[in-house]
Formats: structure tokens, C-alpha cells, sequence
């Protein structure tokens, strides 16, 4: 039971936010994609893409539950990165993209090590296999290393401040706490709402319509309600058509990978 409410009310909370700000911030890719891409040939072809991907990542969710649920991770973990760090850390594709990585995984892996048993609840029935707990230490550990050492780096060349790198380990620990008090899935959507999905919409506001007001903001959502609204029919449906499923959180997981692998390139082309 965690510390401030039960489970089962913290569970709602979590799904309330990841299904309206969690996808809502994903739902103006193809806004995005037109307003970088302004000839409708190169637009065209980006659609093209984009819905392949979502195709692609049925297909392999379809083939290999398990190989889905590791590219989520990997993919989630770039993106967290990127969208958190892209604008302090920028050294060439190679380190930015290995620090990124390291900070999503280091996120990933230290909200699974202090919710070992839901996530082998969940992923014992999207996969039938679950992490071992050396896996999510050894993960943790790396990815904490890589990212010291990247810091330190990036400190003694003077790339950045180390003021940036203290307030960070001050976040890191501020999730820890969060993670520790309460459920698997609150705690992915505390994450997921305050520290990555509202200041990405913030971002694609600036992007699309150069000014953060209530007129854009306005906009934003009219652009991405329809998208939003398919989403969730989606995830209904889902829900539906597959009663075997049990647990909420694992449909949840399936429409969220549909959508983070196109949404991840879109916001990199987006950032460059």
C-alpha cells in the first residue's frame, strides 16, 4: 500500500493523465511533420513513413511480445533523453545520443528496481517472461555510470556548467522519492506527465505556432483532439475485443508503444 493513497485509487490518477496529456502529446505529429515540411511530396513520403512505422510495431508486437516491450524501452529512453537534455547537452550525434539513452534507461531502470513485482505482473502477461532483478541492478548501474561519466566530461571540457549537472542529481533524487511511494504505474505517470510530456507540448507549441498563449495553446489541442479521440476509441476497443486481458495498464502499454516509435522520430526531425 503506498503512502498517500491506495493503490487501486493512485492506478486511476495515473491512467487519467497518461490518456489524456500522455497521448494528447503525441496526437500533432503529422502537424508537425507539415509545418517542418512544407512541400506536400515531402510530406506525403513522411506519412508514408509514419504509418509504417505504427504498422511495423503491430508486426513485431504481434511476432515477439518481448522484443516490443525492450524496443519501447530503448526507444522511450532516447526519447526521454532528447526531450529532457536536448537543449544542455550538445556535444555530436554519437555522445548526445549515448547520454540520452543512458538517462532513459537510467529512469526506466530505477522505477522498475522499486517495482519489481508489478512489472513482473505486467510483463508476465504481455510476454510470459519478465526482467530479472540482476538485469534491472546491471541496467541501473551502466546507465548511472555512463551518465557520471559523461558529466564529468562534459564539466571538465567545459561544455557545461556544473550547476546543470547538480540540479539534475537533485531531479534524479526527487524521482527516486517518487518512485519509492507510490505504485508502478503512478509513478510512470508522474514522470511521464510533468517532466516529459508537458514540456514537450510546450516545445511543439513553440515549434508550430512560435509563441507560448492561450490562443496556441487553444489550437494545439483542436489540431490534436480527433487524433486524440482515435487513440482512445483504440484503446477501448482493445480493451474490449480482448477480455483475457486482465490488467489495464498492459493495453495501455500496447497503444502507447503504437505510437512512441513514430512520435520519437517525428520530435527528432522536429529538433534538427
Amino acid at each position: 500500500m503506498s503512502i498517500q493513497f491506495g493503490e487501486v485509487v493512485e492506478d486511476f490518477l495515473a491512467y487519467i493523465m497518461v490518456v489524456s496529456i500522455g497521448i494528447l502529446h503525441g496526437a500533432n505529429d503529422l502537424l508537425i511533420l507539415s509545418t517542418k515540411e512544407k512541400m506536400d511530396k515531402t510530406f506525403r513520403k513522411n506519412l508514408v513513413i509514419y504509418v509504417s512505422i505504427i504498422i511495423l510495431c503491430v508486426i513485431i508486437y504481434l511476432f515477439s511480445p518481448f522484443i516490443a516491450i525492450l524496443l519501447f524501452v530503448l526507444l522511450s529512453s532516447y526519447h526521454f533523453g532528447e526531450e529532457h537534455l536536448g537543449e544542455t547537452i550538445n556535444l555530436n550525434f554519437l555522445f548526445n545520443a549515448v547520454y540520452f539513452l543512458a538517462y532513459g534507461l537510467f529512469i526506466f531502470s530505477l522505477l522498475f528496481y522499486q517495482s519489481i513485482f508489478d512489472v513482473a505482473e505486467i510483463m508476465i502477461e504481455l510476454t510470459g517472461a519478465t526482467f530479472t532483478k540482476f538485469q534491472i541492478e546491471t541496467t541501473l548501474l551502466t546507465s548511472a555510470v555512463f551518465l557520471l561519466i559523461g558529466s564529468l566530461y562534459l564539466v571538465l571540457a567545459k561544455k557545461n556548467e556544473v550547476e546543470i549537472f547538480v540540479k539534475e542529481f537533485f531531479y534524479l533524487l526527487l524521482l527516486f522519492l517518487v518512485f519509492k511511494t507510490s505504485s508502478l504505474v503512478l509513478g510512470f505517470a508522474v514522470y511521464f506527465i510533468f517532466w516529459h510530456s508537458i514540456p514537450s507540448i510546450i516545445h511543439q507549441i513553440q515549434f508550430i505556432s512560435g509563441d507560448l498563449n492561450r490562443k496556441n495553446i487553444l489550437f494545439y489541442v483542436k489540431k490534436a483532439m480527433i487524433y486524440w479521440i482515435i487513440s482512445i476509441a483504440g484503446l477501448l476497443i482493445l480493451y474490449q475485443l480482448f477480455p483475457q486481458i486482465k490488467l489495464f495498464a498492459t493495453v495501455v502499454f500496447v497503444i502507447l508503444f503504437a505510437v512512441t516509435a513514430p512520435h520519437t522520430w517525428v520530435m527528432h526531425k522536429m529538433k534538427n
